[in-house]
């Protein structure tokens, strides 16, 4: 697999479940669920309505309520067809552009005096024959119906009701544009509709269906609506909404068209030709299915007349004749009921209880003003394109964000697709859901966000548990907070590494010949402070090697002063051991065996090297590997030759020049053939300013120069006043210069001798 072959590996195994998340919710929207809809319709587009507090331009409705009062007044409902037939009388008086009637008068008049004669057997005969021979109450209302333009009502049912075609009111006049319309209009068995003498003479019929949602509220209405058998087309018929119908009778046009803007595509729009206006026509936009969203205002009670006022009206009362003038003249006026009795009542987006004939007026009122809610055709394709490809985006970036960037990139998302949506709605009257795009891209954010959380904490937990036995547990924080300084594949730095070694560690381990336990906590006392040593100077431990220690500094946190934390711990380490020893004296009395001390010996060396993880796929060590490590080891075995604690390189001595340091020797370590300079640290800082000091290393430094410069009597000179100022390093004046010096000065070496000791031993 090639680099891009892994990427897109860790790409998408970091990803997986979001990418299954995105998917099921674009499903999800796509076959459009009660929830969806909730979200869209309940939450978003109805409080859109409620923020706008639509005001129309202009009412064009009047509503004839018949309310409490008009059946305490007039009696209770049903009123006689004749009271019916003077309220339209009335009503077209009064200038009334049309009456359209959100009730059904299905039965016979039962007060009509024919059919009252026969039901009341009671009445003596004369006055039966004489009630017999009057006109019915239909055949009255009838009569008033075919000189009025009037729409009467009719409700679709799902109720298998015997109805035949020819029986059923005449439907609207179709026509189809851009092929077969009438098919994508909602389909009903049956019809209830109004007796047939009243129903013929009616101009026109329309149905007050409204479209509820499973809430109980109205939010849209169907402009059409089809009734018939399933499957029969030719038996079915079409018929407009209550104020659809009433428009088609004020604008004078002999039908509806059905719009749709491609042969296989649904419904767009219906319209209407128009002797009224200038453009000749009404356009108005619908859904697939032919139902309209419906742009509400708040209740006016201004617009309501009640019924008393009309059937019972005082002719002499010419202020109120001229008040009912004003409310009706040149208005739609729709006749219904806000009696509680009566059930019709409805709830909207911005009310909770309305009459249900408000919905209609509403309607003719957005149809007039040229006010429509629309929700484009493309909305569900937009919708479910903002939710993947959006979701695409953050599944991309926010596994790589920082929790502040990711809150900072996904809220003007969210805001940019709500404050479109409300632009949409406010300025262009388009219904575009940028809720539910919003709520499925906050469920994704949200997993994707816990994810990183849990991917982090588990990195987190495993960087603690790799380093914890390495490093000191602030530095094990610092790193698993932020496991970027972390490489763990390899890298090359330049790094300090310190090795720290039991001198004469045999004889100590013979003295504890039948108590293996006892020399198991030995080590342990031994290296369980040496440990705190390093790590406290942010060192990291590579490992033990028996009584040895090895650490390095560095990584895999950067440690800019690396080889001072280094010869710092080198320092302190010979200081506590004689602490140690102290300690280690008094238990050794008490378990009455002889005491033998620790002494120690440490390398310190500075270099690059490549530092990662080592091993195999099935373990592996964070550790270092490189020349400059087997310096470090192989330095710390010369500081028992020349007689000292400590040994470092020279980079390591470059770091810490304000160190009390002398310079050893120019060697080469066994296994290499190039030489180094190598170095021992007598103290810090503090002991770099002494006198005493200064005066060793100056016969120090001109011993060396004067050996290595083949003045061997001068380099003797100089080595004698060593001894003096500097007596605790005999082993380096007696062991190590002297027998040089001496062999040197019988026995000079060549010419092109180069001052290079080679070390037989590691």
């Amino acid at each position: 697999m090639g680099k891009f072959g892994k990427r897109l590996w860790k790409f998408a195994s970091l990803r997986w479940l979001a990418f299954i998340v995105l998917i099921g919710m674009v499903w999800i929207r796509a076959m459009d669920f009660d929830q969806v809809t909730f979200l869209r319709q309940n939450v978003l587009f109805d409080q859109f309505q409620t923020f706008d507090n639509y005001e129309p331009p202009a009412r064009h409705t009047a509503i004839l309520d018949i309310d409490e009062a008009s059946l305490a007044k007039v009696g209770q409902w049903p009123w006689s067809r004749y009271k019916i037939a003077v309220m339209i009388q009335i009503l077209q008086q009064l200038g009334a552009k049309v009456v359209g009637f959100d009730m059904v008068f299905a039965e016979n008049d039962r007060l009509s005096p024919t059919i009252y004669s026969q039901q009341n057997e009671q009445l003596p005969p004369e006055i039966a024959q004489a009630l017999a021979k009057l006109p019915s109450t239909d055949a009255q209302l009838a009569s008033v119906l075919k000189q009025s333009p009037v729409v009467l009502g009719g409700t679709t049912t799902y109720l298998q009701i015997d109805q035949k075609p020819e029986n059923r009111p005449q439907g609207v006049r179709i026509l189809e544009e851009n092929g077969p319309g009438k098919t994508w209009l909602s389909l009903y068995p049956s019809l209830v509709h109004n007796n047939a003498e009243i129903e013929k003479a009616a101009p026109g019929f329309g149905v007050f269906n409204t479209d509820v949602s499973s809430d109980g509220v109205v939010r849209r209405v169907p402009a059409l609506t089809r009734v018939g058998p399933p499957n029969e087309e030719k038996n079915q018929q079409v018929y407009a909404s209550l104020g659809i119908e009433m428009l088609r009778l004020v604008h004078q046009s002999p039908g509806i068209i059905i719009r749709k803007e491609t042969q296989v595509s649904g419904i767009s729009s219906i319209r209407m030709r128009s002797k009224i206006r200038e453009d000749k026509k009404v356009v108005i936009p619908t859904d697939e299915h032919g139902i309209m969203w419906v742009r509400f205002q708040e209740h006016n009670p201004a617009i309501y007349i009640s019924a008393a006022d009309i059937v019972a009206i005082d002719p002499t009362n010419q202020a109120k004749i001229q008040e009912l003038y004003e409310k009706v003249n040149g208005k739609y006026v729709l006749v219904g009921t806000s009696a509680e009795g009566l059930k019709d009542i409805r709830a909207t987006p911005l009310e909770a209880a309305v009459p249900g004939v408000e919905v209609h007026s509403n309607i003719i009122d957005m149809v007039e003003n040229g006010d429509y809610l629309i929700r484009p055709s493309v909305a569900n394709a937009v919708e479910m394109a903002i939710i993947l490809l959006a979701g695409l985006i953050l599944i991309a970036f926010v596994p790589n964000l920082s929790a502040l960037t990711t809150v900072a990139f996904f809220v003007p998302l969210c805001a940019v697709l709500l404050g479109g949506s409300w632009y949409l709605f406010s300025y262009e009257s388009l219904l575009v859901d940028g809720l539910t795009p919003a709520f499925a891209l906050f469920i994704l954010f949200v997993l994707l966000v816990y994810q990183k959380f849990a991917r982090e904490q588990a990195q987190k937990k495993q960087v603690r548990g790799a380093f914890s036995q390495y490093l000191s547990p602030a530095l094990v924080e610092q790193l698993a907070e932020d496991p970027s300084k972390l490489t763990l594949g390899g890298e090359t730095r330049n790094m300090t590494f310190l090795f720290c070694d039991i001198r004469g560690f045999t004889p100590i381990s013979e003295s504890f010949k039948g108590d293996p336990q006892g020399l198991t906590r030995l080590i342990n006392k031994f290296l369980t402070p040496m440990t705190d040593i390093i790590m406290g100077n942010h060192g990291t431990i590579d490992k033990y090697m028996g009584d040895c220690i090895m650490a390095f500094w560095n990584a895999p946190l950067d440690d800019p002063d690396h080889a001072r934390h280094a010869c710092e711990s080198c320092l302190r380490m010979q200081s506590d051991l004689v602490f140690l020893n102290e300690r280690l004296e008094v238990e050794a009395k008490e378990d009455g065996r002889p005491f033998i001390p620790i002494k120690i010996g440490i390398g310190v060396n500075t270099g690059e090297c490549v530092v990662g993880n080592m091993g195999s796929e099935q373990r592996f060590d964070y550790s270092v590997l490189g020349d400059a490590v087997n310096l470090g080891a192989r330095i710390e075995g010369q500081s028992k030759s020349y007689g000292v604690m400590n040994v470092i390189g020279e980079l390591t001595m470059e770091e810490v020049k304000d160190f009390a340091i002398l310079e050893l020797d120019l060697i080469a370590v066994k296994g290499k053939d190039e030489a180094v300079r190598i170095f021992t640290m007598l103290g810090g800082p503090e002991m770099a300013s002494d006198p005493g000091y200064k005066a060793l290393y100056d016969e120090t430094d001109n011993m060396i120069r004067a050996y290595r410069e083949r003045r061997f009597q001068e380099s003797q000179q100089h080595l004698d006043k060593c001894r003096e100022l500097g007596p605790d390093l005999n082993v380096l004046w007696d062991d190590v210069y002297q027998p040089r010096l001496t062999e040197y000065l019988e026995n000079p070496p060549p010419e092109d001798w180069d001052g290079v000791y080679r070390a037989t031993s590691k």
